[in-house]
């Protein structure tokens, strides 16, 4: 009796013990509204995308001169949940994705589009 006690005692101070942390994380690529903007199909070529873009995350090819060059940036957070002594838990959620996709033939923009995924 005297040992149920005390482990009901020490289970119900490390319940009282809790902690979570959130820590938000961005990755990959974030192409502004001002860089889209400042493109122009037909007309801009895959140097400037390159060098104003920078690598896309993501690269698709064929043999005819298609490419479509994808850019993604994600938000995530990670919560850590902590019960002292016992016990941690950590999980990890996307709060927020967006790809920029820009297709090119020959080396020139055809289109572009950005999408909330």
């Amino acid at each position: 009796m005297k040992r149920l006690v005390v482990l009901a005692s020490l289970l119900a101070l490390s319940g009282c013990v809790y902690m979570q942390d959130t820590h938000v994380h961005r990755k990959g690529s974030e192409v502004s509204k001002e860089q889209v903007a400042q493109i122009e199909p037909g007309k801009t070529d895959k140097a400037w995308i390159l060098k104003n873009l920078g690598t896309p995350d993501r690269l698709h090819a064929d043999s005819g001169g298609l490419e479509v060059f994808e850019y993604i940036s994600e938000r995530t957070s990670r919560t850590e949940s902590k019960f002292i002594l016992l016990f941690s838990i950590e999980s990890d959620r996307v709060v927020s994705r967006k790809v920029t996709r820009v297709i090119m033939r020959n080396g020139l923009v055809e289109s572009i589009s950005t999408s909330d995924a």
